[in-house]
């Protein structure tokens, strides 16, 4: 059992994700409770292939009408030791003239300290994603929407050295993503799978990834729910 929580610890200190925070700006002055669960697709000897158990719980704020704020408590983390909060925005950068399809980015840091041996770490992270509204329909009081979008996830590496002191040679980890929002009036429920860093090699590690790449990277998926006050 030690085995695996450390396995389960380690994990969460080097992938430490989640989906896509907020792909559309809030309404102007709008306030926002979310969730999230779901991580990287692994191995699990004697039990099955899962998702690593990554839970958060966050909050949203539209500050301005093309700018959201948010920050996000990682709950699961915080169950072996670690804790885990990202805080960011996410701005709106263009946007049709029917307001059916935009651009957003969203820069944020993610901030981890183990508290069992004071290790820090912090990375800066910057998404972008393309969004598309589609199938709108009014039922009853309330207005069901459909949102597809496509990005990229880019997690930058600050320390110059990696575990046994090792060097970094990865100082961007880059993610593309896909993912559906289905929006049900005050309530949003968000699927997404990425693709974490398709381009380095998931051999001789203490975990068992499964990529659609084979020996390189690995693949995530995550479900979310939002809730708009």
């Amino acid at each position: 059992m030690v085995k695996y929580l450390f396995i389960i610890l380690l994990i969460l200190e080097i992938t430490g994700c989640a989906p896509s925070h907020f792909v559309k700006p809030l309404e102007h002055k709008q306030h926002a409770i979310t969730g999230s669960f779901g991580g990287v697709l692994t191995k699990v000897p004697g039990v099955a292939t899962i998702p690593i158990p990554n839970t958060s719980l966050g909050y949203g704020y539209g500050l301005k009408p093309k700018t959201t704020i948010y920050g996000n408590w990682y709950t699961t983390a915080a169950i072996f030791g670690v804790f885990q909060l990202d805080v960011g925005a996410t701005q709106g950068l263009w946007q049709n003239s029917k307001k059916t399809m935009g651009v957003s980015i969203s820069p944020s840091f993610n901030f981890m300290v183990d508290v069992y041996e004071k290790n820090t770490r912090l990375w800066p992270q910057l998404d972008a994603n393309y969004y598309l509204d589609y199938f709108s329909k009014e039922k009853k009081d309330r207005l069901n929407k459909n949102h597809f979008y496509v990005g990229i996830s880019n997690w930058f590496e600050l320390q110059g050295t990696k575990a046994h002191a090792q060097k970094q040679t990865n100082h961007i980890i880059f993610s593309p993503q896909i993912g559906h929002i289905f929006e049900r009036g005050k309530w949003n429920y968000t699927l997404e799978v990425k693709f974490m860093a398709p381009y380095a090699s998931n051999q001789n590690i203490v975990v068992d990834y499964v990529s659609p790449f084979g020996k390189y990277g690995g693949m995530g998926t995550f479900f979310g729910i939002t809730y708009k006050l």
